[in-house]
C-alpha cells in the first residue's frame, strides 16, 4: 500500500505541476488587449478562472494519461504488486499524447463554417498535445539529478518563469500591432491586476484542492468495490464532483430566477400609479390592467411621446398622440390569450388606422428602447403606434432559455397582425415594421429561420432594424451566408455604423428593407460558447481585422471565452443622457438609420432637436427614476404631498387631477410640453 501510495503522490504531483506550467505560459495572453477595456477587477476575474479552469482541464487530462499508463503495466500483475518503472511510464504516454493530439489537429484542420464538433475534436486534440507536453516535460523534471537532490519545486519553478517570460513577450508583440487603435479607456494596473488575479486563482486553487480530495475519496471506494486501482477510477472521481457541481449550480441558478423575475413584476416606486394617458396600456382607459405590465413596460407607458412636442420639433400643427401598447407576462395567462388581448389593444387605440405599426420585440427583463420608439414617433408625426409582448422578466443573459418562448410569441403575433390587416383595404393598411435589441433582435429574427427574406415578405414586414444581434440567431447566419431561393440578399444588410450603409450605390441602397446594426467590438454580437473550442472568422487575418477588434488579439481556448464574456459585460455600459456608437450601445446609430431606412421626411435642424431633445429626456428619466425610487418619494406620495400642501386636502378631484398631469409634465417633457390628457 505504501508503494501504491508513492505512485498516487508522484503522480497526483504531476499533474498538478502540468497545471502550473500550462497557466504559466497562459497567463500573460490574459492580459491581451481585446474588443473592450476592462478594469482591474475584471481583469483579475479573467487571469484567475482561466487559471483555475486550464488547471481543471490540464488536471484531469493528465490523470486520465497516467491512468492509461498504469492500466498497461498493471496487466499480467497482481492486484498491489509493486511498479517500479511508472513514472517513465507515463512520459512516454504523454509523449505518445503530444503526437495523438497532433495528428487529431491536422485531420481536423479548421474549415469555414464548420460543425462545433468538428472544432471541439481538434480543441480536444490541442489540449491533448499541450497537456501530454506539460507532462512529459514535469517527468522529465523529476528525473534530473537536481529535481532528486533538491527537490522538484525550484526546477519547477524555473520552468514556470521562463515559460511565462516567452508569453510575456508573445503578449508585447500583439500589443505593439495594436498601436495604432485609440487608448483603452481603462487602463488596467498589471500588478494590482496580478495580484487580483492571483487571489482568485489561490481561491479557485483551493477549491480544486477540495474538488480533488472527493474526487480521490469517490476513487477510492471505486476501487473497493470494482476491478481497477484507485489510480484508475480517479479521472472518474473528477468527472463525477464536476457533475456534481454543474447540478448545485443549476438548482442556484434557477432560485436566483425566480428571484430576479419576481423584481421585475414588482411595481416601481418611480412609478406606481396608471399614467394618464389613454393613448397607453396600463391606463384607466386600457384593457390591459396597469400591474401587470411590469416595470419597463410602465416605464415605457409613461414616457410616450407627447403630441406638442411632436408639433414642435416636426413643425407638424397636424400632428396626432402616438399609441404605445404593452402586454405582460402577467396580462394574460396564456401566449395566446396575449396575443389576443394585444390585439384588442391596437384595436382600442386606432393602431390600423394609423399609417405605420412598429411590432418590438423587447429584450430579457421588457425592456423597450425608448430612443427607438421615440424617433418612430417623431418621424411619424405621432401617426403611428407601438406594440411590445413581454416574454421574459430576468437580464437577457439570465433568459436564454426563455428564447423559444420569445420567437413563439413574435410568430403568434405576427400570425395575428397580418391576418388583421389582410381583411382591411390595400391602402389603408399601417406600414409594418420589426424592430428587435440584443435578445429582442434574436427572438423577432428566428421566426423567420428557414424562411429567409421571403417570410418577412409574407408577414407584411415593410420594414425591420434590429440592434446587437446576438451571434446565436440563425436566421441571421442564414440570410448572410446561404444562398436558398426565399432569401433575397439584397433587402438585407449588416452594417457598423451609417456610413456603411450611405456607401453602397444608390440602387442598392433603395433595396435595403431589412437592417441589422452590430458593432465590430460588440461582445454580445460575437460571444458564444463556440469561443471555449473555435478560433471566431472575426479574429482572422490581423490586417484584414475590423478597424475596432485589435490586431494584436489571439485566440485560446477558454481565454478568449473568458475575456469576451467580460467584454460583452463592459459593452453594454452605457452614460444616460450621453449618445454613443459603441459597444453594445446603439442609441447613436438610431437616428440615422430610422431616417433613411423609413424614408420619412426630416431637415437637418429637425434631426439635430430630436437627438438633443431625446438625449435631454433620457437624463430628466434617469434622474427622475433615481429620485423617486423609495416608497416616501414615490410618484403617488409625490402627488398626495403637494395636494394636501396646497390645498390642506380640501382641493377635491378636479386639484388632484391637475397635480396628477403637473407631477407627470415635469417627468415627461425634458423641459417642456405637455403630457396631451
Amino acid at each position: 500500500m505504501a508503494r501504491n501510495s508513492h505512485t498516487r503522490s508522484v503522480f497526483g504531483a504531476r499533474s498538478e505541476q502540468a497545471g502550473l506550467l500550462v497557466v504559466a505560459a497562459n497567463t500573460p495572453l490574459t492580459f491581451q488587449r481585446t474588443l473592450m477595456p476592462r478594469s482591474n477587477l475584471d481583469q483579475a476575474l479573467v487571469t484567475g478562472l482561466a487559471a483555475a479552469i486550464n488547471t481543471a482541464f490540464v488536471g484531469l487530462i493528465q490523470e486520465s494519461i497516467q491512468a492509461t499508463a498504469l492500466q498497461t503495466l498493471q496487466r499480467g500483475r497482481t492486484r498491489g504488486e509493486r511498479i517500479d518503472n511508472a513514472s517513465r511510464a507515463a512520459i512516454v504516454f504523454d509523449l505518445g499524447a503530444v503526437g495523438l493530439g497532433m495528428g487529431i489537429q491536422k485531420a481536423f484542420a479548421a474549415r469555414n463554417r464548420e460543425p462545433l464538433p468538428r472544432a471541439a475534436i481538434r480543441t480536444g486534440g490541442f489540449m491533448l498535445s499541450v497537456t501530454g507536453t506539460a507532462g512529459a516535460l514535469v517527468g522529465l523534471l523529476q528525473e534530473t539529478p537536481m529535481a532528486r537532490k533538491r527537490g522538484v519545486a525550484p526546477v519547477m519553478a524555473l520552468a514556470a518563469a521562463g515559460l511565462a517570460t516567452q508569453g510575456e513577450f508573445r503578449r508585447r508583440r500583439g500589443e505593439r500591432l495594436d498601436a495604432g487603435m485609440e487608448p483603452e479607456e481603462a487602463n488596467t494596473s498589471a500588478l494590482k491586476a496580478a495580484v487580483s488575479g492571483l487571489a482568485v486563482a489561490a481561491v479557485a486553487t483551493g477549491f480544486g484542492r477540495g474538488q480533488r480530495r472527493t474526487a480521490e475519496a469517490i476513487s477510492r471506494t471505486a476501487s473497493r468495490f470494482l476491478p481497477g486501482s484507485e489510480n484508475i477510477w480517479r479521472p472518474v472521481g473528477h468527472a463525477v464532483t464536476l457533475a456534481g457541481l454543474v447540478l448545485g449550480t443549476r438548482a442556484l441558478m434557477h432560485q436566483a430566477y425566480s428571484r430576479i423575475a419576481s423584481k421585475e413584476e414588482s411595481v416601481e416606486a418611480a412609478f406606481d400609479i396608471p399614467p394618464p394617458n389613454p393613448m397607453v396600456s396600463g391606463s384607466l382607459d386600457s384593457l390591459v390592467p396597469f400591474e401587470t405590465i411590469s416595470k419597463q413596460g410602465r416605464r415605457y407607458a409613461w414616457f410616450v411621446l407627447p403630441r406638442d412636442r411632436i408639433e414642435t420639433i416636426m413643425d407638424a400643427p397636424d400632428a396626432v398622440q402616438p399609441a404605445r401598447a404593452y402586454i405582460g407576462l402577467e396580462s394574460a395567462d396564456t401566449e395566446e390569450a396575449r396575443v389576443a388581448l394585444a390585439i384588442q389593444e391596437l384595436d382600442r387605440v386606432n393602431a390600423f388606422d394609423r399609417s405605420a405599426l412598429m411590432l418590438v420585440s423587447p429584450t430579457g427583463t421588457g425592456y423597450v428602447n425608448y430612443a427607438a420608439v421615440s424617433i418612430f414617433e417623431f418621424l411619424n408625426r405621432g401617426d403611428c403606434a407601438t406594440l411590445t409582448m413581454q416574454y421574459s422578466a430576468r437580464p437577457s443573459p439570465l433568459s436564454l432559455d426563455r428564447v423559444n418562448e420569445g420567437r413563439h410569441h413574435m410568430r403568434l403575433l405576427l400570425e395575428a397582425v397580418s391576418k388583421r390587416l389582410q381583411g382591411r383595404p390595400e391602402g389603408k393598411r399601417p406600414r409594418v415594421m420589426l424592430f428587435g435589441e440584443s435578445l429582442g433582435a434574436w427572438t423577432s429574427q428566428d421566426p423567420f429561420v428557414n424562411l429567409g427574406t421571403k417570410g418577412l415578405e409574407d408577414f407584411g414586414v415593410d420594414h425591420a432594424i434590429w440592434i446587437g444581434t446576438p451571434h446565436f440567431s440563425k436566421w441571421k447566419e442564414q440570410v448572410l451566408n446561404d444562398d436558398r431561393p426565399e432569401i433575397d440578399r439584397s433587402l438585407v444588410g449588416r452594417f457598423h455604423d451609417i456610413g456603411e450603409y450611405e456607401a453602397l450605390d444608390e440602387e442598392a441602397r433603395s433595396k435595403v428593407r431589412y437592417v441589422m446594426i452590430t458593432h465590430h467590438e460588440d461582445g454580445v454580437a460575437v460571444f458564444g460558447p463556440e469561443l471555449m473550442v473555435q478560433a471566431p472568422e472575426w479574429l482572422g487575418d490581423p490586417a484584414e481585422r475590423a478597424a475596432t477588434v485589435p490586431p494584436g488579439m489571439r485566440w485560446m481556448p477558454t481565454t478568449a471565452f473568458l475575456q469576451v464574456l467580460v467584454d460583452m459585460k463592459n459593452s453594454a455600459t452605457v452614460v444616460p443622457g450621453v449618445f454613443m456608437a459603441k459597444g453594445h450601445d446603439y442609441r447613436a446609430d438610431l437616428l440615422p438609420f430610422f431616417h433613411q431606412l423609413l424614408g420619412l421626411p426630416a431637415t437637418p435642424a429637425q434631426l439635430e432637436a430630436i437627438r438633443s431633445f431625446l438625449e435631454a429626456r433620457e437624463k430628466v428619466r434617469s434622474d427622475w427614476i433615481g429620485g423617486h425610487g423609495k416608497a416616501g418619494q414615490s410618484m403617488s406620495a409625490t402627488i398626495v404631498r403637494r395636494w394636501m400642501d396646497e390645498q390642506h386636502g380640501k382641493g377635491g378631484d378636479e386639484t388632484l387631477a391637475r397635480i396628477v398631469r403637473e407631477v407627470a409634465e415635469e417627468q415627461f417633457s425634458a423641459g417642456g410640453g405637455s403630457t396631451n390628457t
